[in-house]
């Protein structure tokens, strides 16, 4: 009986958007009863729409036409949710046929537009909260790594902002010289946070699969201690 009862459970759960079921197979078998849902669907939009439809007749005195029948699909609440449920009904058992099982469309949709906008909220507030810390944006500074502690790069770039495209294993290309990006490092200076990104340089230039073009600013000398 449980059992029963877990299977009739999973057939509204399957309206669940897709990337949902991994976590609520763990508790009721949605994925396993993806065609019984999208049958259920079927089931529901004429449990709606049948007798919604007769007391609509009953309502202009019994008049059948197929007019009647497109007014009530296109003008009532009952009409529109059965024609939806009849539609995604069969796009869903479409969909289990291929097997290519998903969701209620509708529910997958919203889902899709909350995540975004909450990754993007996200997204947004960590970039304005960093740049905060940053400070203004200032050129680059370019100093030699054993001035910096950095006694594997023979120089370093002080960036007040992170450079999009500076992946370590990266080639810098300059003028001059090419150089190899080592991994970024983040610290506090006095004038915020600031990245610094190792440059060794290259005696023996490689295929370039991910060049960077750069032109080095003048090398800066720390400043004397007192």
């Amino acid at each position: 009986m449980a059992g029963f009862l877990l299977l009739i459970a999973a057939l509204p759960a399957g309206l669940a958007p897709r990337r949902y079921w991994e976590a609520l197979d763990v508790r009721l078998p949605v994925s396993r009863m993806a065609f019984g849902s999208a049958i259920a669907t079927f089931v529901a939009s004429a449990l709606i729409g049948v007798p919604a439809f007769f007391k609509y007749m009953d309502a202009r005195l019994g008049t059948l036409s197929a007019f009647a029948a497109f007014t009530f699909l296109f003008t009532t609440p009952a009409g529109l949710i059965s024609m939806y449920l009849a539609f995604t009904g069969w796009l869903r058992f479409i969909g289990w046929y291929v097997e290519d099982p998903w969701g209620d469309p509708l529910l997958t949709i919203a889902d899709a537009v909350v995540r975004r906008s909450w990754f993007t909220h996200q997204k947004n507030t960590a970039k304005r909260d960093r740049e905060r810390r940053e400070g203004a944006e200032v050129p680059d500074v370019l100093m030699t790594g054993a001035d910096l502690g950095m006694p594997d790069a023979d120089l370093v770039v002080i960036a007040s902002r992170r450079k999009p495209e500076w992946d370590a294993g990266a080639i810098v290309v300059t003028e001059e010289k090419w150089f190899k990006l080592g991994q970024a490092a983040e610290q506090q200076m006095p004038g915020g946070w600031r990245t610094l990104y190792p440059l060794s340089e290259m005696h023996h230039h490689e295929v370039l699969r991910r060049a960077v073009p750069y032109t080095l600013p003048r090398l800066r000398k720390p400043r004397p201690r007192l």
